[in-house]
C-alpha cells in the first residue's frame, strides 16, 4: 500500500502542478516539491521514501484548489489522498458543490 500511496501522491501532485495549484508557493517550496517528486521517482530506501513523502504531503496540503485551471479530476485526486491520510474534511466550497 505504501508504494501505491506514493504513486498516487506523485500523480496527484504532478496534476496539480500542471494546473498551477502551487504557483503561490515560494520558489524554495516549489524547489523542494520538485526534489521530492524526483526522489520518489527513483528507487529509495524506505526511510528516505517516507521522508520525501512526508515533506511532499506537507507541501501538497498547501494546494490552491481555487485556481480556474483546477479540474474536477484533480480535486478528486486531492480528496482521495487526504482521505487516505484520515483527513476527511473537505473545504466548505466543495461540500456545497458535491
Amino acid at each position: 500500500m505504501k508504494t501505491n500511496f506514493g504513486n498516487l501522491l506523485v500523480n496527484a501532485t504532478g496534476q496539480l502542478l500542471q494546473e498551477h495549484a502551487f504557483d503561490h508557493l515560494s520558489d524554495e517550496k516549489r524547489f523542494r516539491m520538485n526534489q521530492c517528486l524526483s526522489q520518489l521517482n527513483q528507487p529509495l530506501l524506505a526511510a528516505k521514501r517516507n521522508s520525501a513523502e512526508h515533506e511532499l504531503l506537507q507541501l501538497y496540503g498547501e494546494a490552491n484548489l481555487y485556481t480556474e485551471t483546477a479540474t474536477p479530476q484533480s480535486v478528486q485526486q486531492w480528496l482521495l489522498v487526504m482521505n487516505l491520510l484520515g483527513n476527511h474534511s473537505a473545504p466548505g466550497w466543495m461540500e456545497a458543490e458535491w
